[in-house]
């Protein structure tokens, strides 16, 4: 795992633990210092190390071991909550059994997909999914698909768009712009 990972892991994790943190900005304009605030805010539940196992017998060891490695060190739960939504939601079991029921049931019901998608999260923005195309013969096998694609087109829309990612490339991301680079 790469350095900027575990660093972000461990900015998340500090934010976390307070529930909302104030972050302040300064910059000089006109010869005065001009002082913003940003607050953002959390809900986030530990994960035992026994579910991290269920979790990793769910998902058949097939997802990457950053995402195992973050659910164990920071948890499930919302993040980066803003006035009205959570920017995004990371699932725990019960909830990635549930999503991915759904996932199944959809791709059973569209015409010759041959993809297996596992859906870790929602992106609260939009209501659009977030996770892996396990099918994906690459390490950048993760996106946040649009919710307007039906689920037979997202493997060719991200192809098209060029936004696969690593797990770890997007919560470094999410981190350093505190959420604002999330999709």
């Amino acid at each position: 795992m790469k350095t900027e990972f575990i660093n972000a892991l461990h900015i998340v994790k500090e934010w976390g633990s307070q529930q909302e943190v104030i972050l302040e900005t300064s910059q000089w304009k006109d010869g005065q210092q001009i002082i913003e605030s940003e607050s953002l805010k959390f809900n986030i539940q530990p994960i035992s190390h026994i579910e991290v196992e269920e979790i990793k017998a769910f998902t058949q060891h097939l997802l990457p071991e950053s995402y195992y490695h973050f659910l164990a060190e920071i948890g499930s739960g919302q993040f980066l909550i803003g006035k009205y939504l959570p920017c995004f939601e990371i699932y725990n079991l019960t909830q990635l059994q549930e999503h991915n029921a759904h996932v199944q049931q959809e791709i059973e019901e569209a015409e010759e997909i041959n993809d297996h998608f596992i859906m870790i999260g929602s992106h609260c923005s939009m209501g659009d999914w977030m996770g892996f195309c396990t099918t994906r013969n690459d390490k950048r096998n993760y996106d946040v698909y649009c919710h307007e694609y039906p689920i037979g087109e997202y493997v060719e829309t991200s192809d098209e768009l060029n936004s696969w990612r690593t797990f770890e490339e997007w919560v470094i991301k999410a981190v350093e712009t505190k959420g604002k680079e999330t999709l």
